[in-house]
């Protein structure tokens, strides 16, 4: 249950009233990317930066514990899939990172300690998964100025995600103009329940915790569900080869991560981080402000994570991930019970995996549990309890082989998950404001803090299956197809989805892969008060892009998108007010993204233009979705020479849709007005643009190596309207700005 979601209702109602990567040497030519998945055996060369080889390295698969040691020439041999990652180890040098883009590997660089202490990128980029996604890994994610290093605002780079200035939701983002419950964000394969902090401002798990992130905006794989826009695939660090460890703090938080081997075949990873905006928010906010902060915003975060090598075939991790999360105020000095909000939301995620890998068998096994506590209490009548606990167990089977039936690259793979879901629940909440409802406009009298229309008290089981199969083969060496079909069902609701899926994928030259895909995909009924029903079905959404990429070196690649996307089914209310599958909609829209990784330079520039409407029963007026946001431009760029990395990042978005209110009615009985809506999402808010700089210096302390950073928002004061309020009788109508300057400073310490 999207229990998370029903805080950021809450949320607005009531605020209403070093990792250095291994640098292949440079090449002349591209070879056009192999199906993403195949298990190949890689073969290369670890060397130094003057070219010599590296004895007695340890060359290990990112995300599992399978390993290779590099004999007297540097040479080494593992068996990984396509698209994965190595992670280098040597005593002296730096911890590299490399791409597995076919059979034979170009040479690995290590560089040694001291060389540098920021990321030297990849020469040659791992293929994307499909057309339009993109990844991004940690040290890169570190580095985007603008975003202070944290998951959350890393995201707002990407095309297709705009920047809406306050929160959408914590359990999902806004990707291509639809609503944030369309996404799921995923950590090792399972969804988390809270991706954001109490405001929206930092997200749960620290990018230090971080290995890569996948950002796949549409035509996602079959073995993922529950989704009918795109997701962001998390995948977190595996400890390294050698001990080493980290602490860092700024206004923000302050955190350590420890990582290291236990013997030849564990490695470990441990994180833990507190805020430190609470110690620092009371002295900065004018007294003037009428808001008591009982308790400032203040989070606990923390991850574990333990790699073992059973036998040469047998992978196993266990890993955590926790977070607690406390906020309470008055938005009055006097504290009136009527003018608080009070939230606190604790969670832990435990998963075992296991994998399994023996020539062209390839099998995954993972279970996980989640745990869940939701306390939110509005004003003095209205709260909500949850406590919500889910078990989740997923498989999946491949098997590829290299020339079968005239088909090059077979791979078969069939998965399966069972998620069993329990939630006790105690409410008493208003009707939840849905998409578009001009009920859910910023501002209007005191909040309505005794409105509880909504009651209910009680449990509700949540059993959920999918099983999931397809077949990727190539027809010819520069045409490959893949197809497949998921099947989800929802046994509470007794709703089934069939989803069929497939892509066609063209290597036109050496350096141009074009693809084209077409897909179904669902969302279950599963956010906010949808839950509460049992008579309502998936929503709907039927997916078509064509995608080029063009890679014509190796550090740059070019690459564009179109899209449709038909949306159906889509639970509103109807002109009576029951909550149904009566809405459809549309969206499409063109992207692009360029991005240059060479050492020194990091580059990334994206754009995007799309538009998203719906019509949300039989007989209702075509409107935008609550954030169409038709324009969005990233273009960002990271330096680095010796010390010093300098960076700056420029933005440009569209404002965000909102329905104007163009009079008001007054209320003898209830002494107040009430408001009269002009046409649902007719207005807008003005276009935004922004200049973000960050400046990183890294000096020698001891054994102790020190970076401090400054990272800034927003250089040059352009405050953007991220809302609107109205006066008490609806007659003046009243802007909410973001924030002129938002200066982020801190100092991290590597051991």
């Amino acid at each position: 249950m999207k229990q998370s979601s029903i805080l950021a209702s809450v949320f607005v109602l009531v605020f209403a009233a070093p990792r250095a990567r291994a640098q292949p040497a440079p090449d002349d030519g591209v070879t056009a990317p192999l199906p993403m998945g195949d298990a190949v055996a890689a073969t290369g060369r670890v060397v130094d930066a003057r070219g010599k080889p590296v004895r007695g390295a340890t060359v290990a698969l990112e995300g599992a514990t399978a390993t290779a040691i590099t004999d007297r020439a540097g040479r080494f041999t593992i068996t990984a899939p396509l698209g994965a990652m190595l992670v280098i180890d040597a005593p002296g040098y730096e911890t590299g990172l490399a791409g597995v883009t076919g059979p034979a590997l170009d040479d690995l660089v290590l560089l040694t300690v001291g060389e540098t202490t920021e990321v030297v990128q990849v020469d040659g980029q791992a293929p994307v998964v499909a057309a339009g996604a993109a990844s991004l890994d940690r040290t890169e994610l570190a580095r985007i100025p603008g975003t202070g290093g944290d998951l959350v605002r890393s995201l707002t780079i990407m095309p297709g995600v705009v920047n809406t200035q306050a929160p959408t939701g914590f359990g999902g983002i806004v990707i291509r103009g639809s609503s944030p419950e369309d996404s799921k964000i995923l950590i090792d394969g399972f969804e988390v329940p809270l991706l954001y902090h109490s405001l929206g401002f930092r997200a749960v798990l620290p990018t230090e915790a971080i290995d890569t992130l996948d950002y796949v905006p549409g035509g996602f794989d079959v073995a993922y569900g529950h989704a009918a826009s795109g997701i962001v695939s998390l995948t977190t660090r595996a400890g390294a080869g050698h001990r080493s460890a980290q602490a860092e703090v700024s206004v923000i938080d302050g955190g350590v991560l420890a990582q290291g081997a236990l013997g030849a075949k564990t490695r470990y990873m441990v994180a833990f981080r507190r805020s430190t905006i609470d110690l620092v928010l009371p002295y900065v906010l004018p007294a003037s402000l009428d808001l008591s902060l009982t308790t400032v915003p203040r989070y606990y975060d923390e991850q574990v994570r333990i790699d073992h090598a059973l036998t040469p075939h047998w992978d196993l991790s266990l890993s955590s991930i926790g977070s607690d999360d406390l906020l309470e105020l008055y938005s009055d000095k006097a504290e009136n019970p009527d003018k608080r909000f009070y939230s606190r939301t604790r969670f832990l995620r435990a998963t075992a995996a296991a994998r399994w890998h023996d020539g062209p068998w390839l099998a995954t096994l993972a279970t996980s549990g989640l745990l869940q506590e939701i306390d939110v209490e509005i004003g003095a009548d209205q709260y909500l309890k949850v406590t919500p606990d889910t078990w989740t167990t997923r498989a999946e089977l491949s098997r590829t082989t290299r020339a079968t039936a005239g088909l090059n690259d077979l791979t078969l793979r069939l998965g399966g998950e069972a998620a069993v879901g329990r939630a006790g629940l105690e409410l008493a909440l208003p009707q939840q404001p849905r998409e578009g409802d001009p009920g859910g406009t910023m501002g209007g009298p005191d909040g309505f803090a005794d409105d509880t229309d909504t009651r209910f008290t009680g449990k509700v089981w949540s059993p959920d299956f999918a099983q999931w199969g397809t077949v990727t083969a190539g027809l010819s060496k520069d045409l490959h197809v893949s197809g497949g079909v998921r099947v989800d069902e929802l046994q509470r609701n007794r709703a089934v989805a069939v989803q069929p899926r497939g892509e066609l994928r063209i290597n036109a030259t050496p350096h141009t892969v074009v693809r084209f895909s077409a897909g179904a995909y669902a969302r279950p009924p599963e956010n906010q008060e949808e839950y509460l029903h049992d008579d309502l079905g998936f929503e709907r959404a039927t997916q078509l892009i064509a995608g080029v990429e063009y890679q014509p070196s190796a550090p740059l690649r070019l690459q564009g998108s179109i899209y449709y996307t038909d949306r159906a089914r889509l639970i509103t209310r109807d002109a009576m007010g029951t909550l149904g599958n009566w809405g459809t909609g549309a969206s499409y829209g063109a992207e692009l993204l360029g991005t240059y990784r060479a050492a020194p330079w990091f580059v990334w520039l994206s754009g995007s233009f799309s538009r998203s409407t719906r019509v949300d029963y039989p007989g209702a007026a075509e409107r935008l979705f609550d954030y169409d946001q038709p324009v969005s431009i990233n273009a960002a760029a990271s330096w680095k020479h010796g010390k010093w990395t300098l960076g700056g990042r420029f933005q440009l978005y569209s404002g965000k849709p909102s329905t104007p209110v163009i009079g008001a009615t007054f209320d003898s009985d209830a002494n107040t007005y009430d408001p009269i809506y002009g046409a649902t999402n007719s207005d807008r808010a003005p276009m935004h643009h922004q200049l973000d700089l960050r400046i990183d210096r890294t000096w020698q302390w001891g054994a102790v190596t020190l970076t401090g950073f400054l990272d800034v928002q927003n250089v040059y004061l352009n405050q953007s309207v991220a809302g609107y309020a109205y006066s008490y009788d609806y007659s003046e109508k009243l802007e909410f700005t973001s924030l002129p300057i938002i200066p982020s400073i801190g100092l991290r310490g590597q051991l």
